[in-house]
Parts: structure tokens; C-alpha cells; sequence
């Protein structure tokens, strides 16, 4: 499988980069803070059934699972080989999930 492409800034600190696109169609582009060491934003698109289906999960934010509607905080990622896990902090019991980012549109 490919690596990521991650673009650098005129620093050659990490700035913003996608992954290869999944076997389901789905693209994962994702910014880095400013002093380049964590991911922040992570945009998932679905284009082969709409564009429109792009949407932007921020660290920090708070997000309503689709299945349940159960709040949680997204907490961090983590950029491993060509993957980007979102950790995910559940507000009913404060347990913590970890799932593949690219999946943050179905959860």
C-alpha cells in the first residue's frame, strides 16, 4: 500500500496530506497544528456517491454517533504507516475508542 503524501511548509514541518484512497472510494486529507507535530483536522469525502458528503472532524470537537447518538470528544490522532486512527472519548461512561478516521463518516 502507498504512504501518505504529506506536503511540508517552507520549515519543512509537516503541514497537510492525503492518504490513498480506500477500497470503498473514501479520501482522507489531513492538517497538522502549526508547529507541525499533531493532526488536527482530518476532511473525509465519499466523491463517488457526492462531494457534498465532505465533512471536517476537528480534535477537540464534540460529534454525535450516527448509530446511537451518543456524544463524543474526538481526542487525537495518530498517523500510522497509511492509516489515521481517530481516538474518540465516549461522554456516557468516558471510555476511550479507537476507529480508522476514514470510518469517522459512518460512526
Amino acid at each position: 500500500m502507498l504512504q501518505p503524501y504529506v506536503q511540508l511548509d517552507e520549515s519543512g514541518r509537516p503541514q497537510k496530506g492525503n492518504l490513498p484512497e480506500t477500497a470503498d472510494g473514501r479520501v482522507v486529507e489531513f492538517y497538522y497544528d502549526t508547529s507541525g507535530t499533531e493532526i488536527t483536522v482530518v476532511f473525509v469525502t465519499i466523491p463517488a456517491f457526492d462531494a457534498s458528503r465532505k465533512r471536517a472532524f476537528t480534535v477537540g470537537k464534540t460529534f454525535k454517533t450516527i448509530s446511537t447518538l451518543e456524544d463524543f470528544t474526538l481526542v487525537k490522532y495518530d498517523l500510522i504507516d497509511h492509516q489515521i486512527l481517530a481516538t474518540l472519548e465516549m461522554f456516557a461512561d468516558g471510555s476511550k475508542r479507537q476507529i480508522d478516521a476514514s470510518r469517522l463518516l459512518d460512526y
